[in-house]
């Protein structure tokens, strides 16, 4: 079944930096209103002007880095009175990934999304050219995606857990100190990223490290009597845990839990967050075990198998895999 065509008063322009800031204040709404609708965040209170601006200015160095990768893509849907969508592809060494592709919801149904994915993504991704995304999962997200030549690979989930439960669960387990794990100083960290994350996902992202290294602290859990790392994890003042990624699918645990403890006792939130792929059954079956619960559930959709999801845990914000 085809999709409808945009209105004819719609345009389509390549954006800037000066929209940045406009085009994320459209995807805080575009969001808000489909975990409204599916019953995952009450509407009262309402999101608010002031939320949004304090999400901006907790996300905008990780958008405008993404915004200046070469080889990528930052196109808008207008109408009459500004955006009412956009799309954001990055390329990463063989890989293209649609980060974000947002309509206003009252625009929503008119075949937007559909347009400036042509415009993205025209043509079939290549062996030498894969393409990735997080689809929010419901049926006419994945209906679309698939139409690009993108499969459903593996579950993509938000999990959340209350910080007190979750305090006083690791209060009760032996290995709560985890002492294998240590931080790494940047430019070592962005080393041994580039030596564990490529046969993890299948591609090479440096840069996107190095910016993590400017930004992020990076944990590491480095088994006893071994010289490298067997797991890393990425944790933010803000609390952003992740990504994260290991040489076996249990070395995540160890990270994963050191970087969940440092924003426990750092930050004292109310609610603890972190992503993981449905294949990561050792961190997830853990992670359950301390209280943690399904918030948000999504799909990651590629063009080629990702080699070792079992092992890697998503960026927290999801603008990237």
């Amino acid at each position: 079944m085809s999709a409808s065509v945009p209105a004819a008063e719609l345009s389509f322009r390549e954006g800037t930096a000066a929209d940045l800031a406009a085009t994320f204040e459209l995807s805080e709404r575009a969001m808000h209103e489909v975990a409204t609708r599916q019953g995952v965040v009450p509407r009262d209170p309402p999101l608010t002007e002031a939320r949004i601006r304090a999400d901006w200015l907790r996300h905008r160095a990780l958008i405008e880095f993404m915004a200046a990768q070469d080889e990528g893509r930052y196109l808008i849907c207008e109408g009459a009175d500004g955006p009412v969508g956009y799309a954001r592809l990055v390329r990463f060494g063989g890989m293209e990934q649609l980060t974000e592709l947002m309509v206003d919801p009252g625009q929503q149904g008119q075949g937007i999304g559909h347009a400036l994915l042509e415009r993205c993504w025209p043509g079939d991704p290549s062996p030498e050219l894969g393409r990735v995304v997080v689809a929010a999962g419901a049926p006419n997200d994945l209906t679309l995606y698939t139409e690009f030549g993108v499969m459903p690979i593996g579950g993509h989930w938000h999990m959340r857990a209350r910080t007190e439960e979750y305090a006083f669960r690791r209060s009760q387990e032996t290995d709560a100190p985890l002492p294998q794990v240590h931080v790494l100083k940047p430019e070592r960290a962005v080393e041994e990223w580039a030596r564990l994350e490529p046969d993890a996902i299948g591609h090479d992202r440096s840069a996107l490290h190095g910016f993590f290294a400017r930004d992020r602290t990076c944990l590491a859990y480095t088994a006893v009597g071994q010289e490298r790392p067997a797991a890393l994890c990425w944790v933010s003042s803000e609390g952003e845990i992740g990504p994260a990624v290991g040489e076996e699918a249990g070395d995540l645990v160890p990270v994963s839990l050191a970087a969940l403890d440092r924003v426990a006792r750092s930050r004292e939130p109310e609610t603890l967050s972190v992503y993981a792929t449905t294949l990561s059954w050792w961190l997830i079956r853990r992670l359950r075990g301390l209280g943690f619960q399904v918030f948000w559930p999504s799909w990651i959709l590629c063009s080629v198998p990702l080699p070792g999801l079992d092992r890697y845990a998503p960026t927290r914000p999801p603008h990237v895999l």
